[in-house]
């Protein structure tokens, strides 16, 4: 009988230091369960897609001329440290197109700048050489063309390691006696745990705070714990604002009983006073999440 108790105790003891290991005792604290563990669904992160649509024939002599005149511009697949990296992989990052109605193959690479992120380069067929017109981080997530000009692009930023932020940047592309002139657009953030809503309006609607006082939350709710150390914020806030923000009502969520909730895009020209956001000050950011409707105005046409 003593050694069945004396099992136990040895299977609870090993089942203890199992369990302290997963979790760090020391640093665990409340803001683990906070909102965004809660069972809603999280807005989508931004969609690669495939550029293999809108290559040229003949691919292979294409990318083999470029490579001649540009291979030392990718050491993150030549270099001997880099043993994971091969010069096969960089092929398969290449991507021939017609983007600025010449008929010359031009260029897309998309694929790992030899750091962290990826990297979205373009270059132009100049017949003897390609030139590089367009650079920016990770990824293409839109890509229009028509009759072989290039006319909008979208890229998507989702990050890496400990970031939190969904980013996508549009351009558009102005065609000038086959100059191809990429134009920044809007830039959208939101944090990738925020509540996607179930439907969005047609058209968005123009808001305005009532106040100069105003919250941008993660989820369709009014959450103002626990305290999240990582984030540095408390409950659900996205951001505070302490002066009037306008911008675009996408969707609403009504629980009744005039509890209503906005999902929102404010515009760049009022700066949150405090947020959880990061790299919004490189260009115009518009910044999405929910906020009450008791918060906002309507504005409808």
């Amino acid at each position: 009988m003593k050694s069945g108790y004396l099992f136990v105790f040895i299977a609870f003891t090993f089942l203890s230091l199992s369990v302290e290991a997963q979790i760090n005792l020391k640093t665990y604290t409340t803001a683990t369960d906070t909102f965004y563990w809660k069972r809603y669904t999280h807005i989508a992160k931004p969609s690669k897609i495939n550029l293999k649509r809108f290559t040229v024939s003949g691919s292979g002599k294409i990318i083999d001329s470029f490579l001649s005149k540009h291979l030392e511009q990718y050491p993150q697949f030549t270099s001997d440290s880099l043993r994971s990296l091969s010069l096969k992989d960089l092929k398969k990052c290449l991507y021939p197109v017609e983007i600025n109605g010449d008929q010359l193959p031009d260029i897309i690479f998309s694929g790992s700048s030899g750091g962290e992120s990826d990297i979205v380069r373009i270059y132009l067929n100049r017949k003897d050489s390609f030139e590089l017109v367009f650079e920016d981080y990770q990824y293409i997530t839109q890509f229009i063309c028509d009759q072989g000009f290039l006319k909008e692009m979208q890229t998507g930023d989702a990050g890496c390691c400990d970031a939190y932020l969904y980013f996508t940047r549009n351009y558009t592309i102005r065609h000038d006696k086959g100059e191809a002139i990429f134009v920044k657009g809007k830039q959208i953030v939101a944090y990738k745990y925020t509540e996607e809503p179930s439907f969005f309006y047609p058209a968005a609607m123009p808001f305005i705070s009532r106040a100069d006082t105003m919250m941008l939350r993660a989820s369709a709710a009014r959450l103002n714990e626990p305290f999240d150390p990582h984030l540095e914020t408390f409950g659900n806030i996205i951001a505070k604002y302490r002066t009037r923000a306008k911008g675009n009502v996408l969707a609403i969520k009504s629980y009744g009983q005039r509890n209503d909730w906005y999902f929102v895009e404010i515009f760049p020209d009022a700066t949150p006073a405090a947020s959880i956001l990061y790299d919004i000050e490189k260009m115009p950011t518009f910044i999405r999440g929910w906020v009450s409707g008791q918060s906002i105005s309507l504005q409808p046409d």
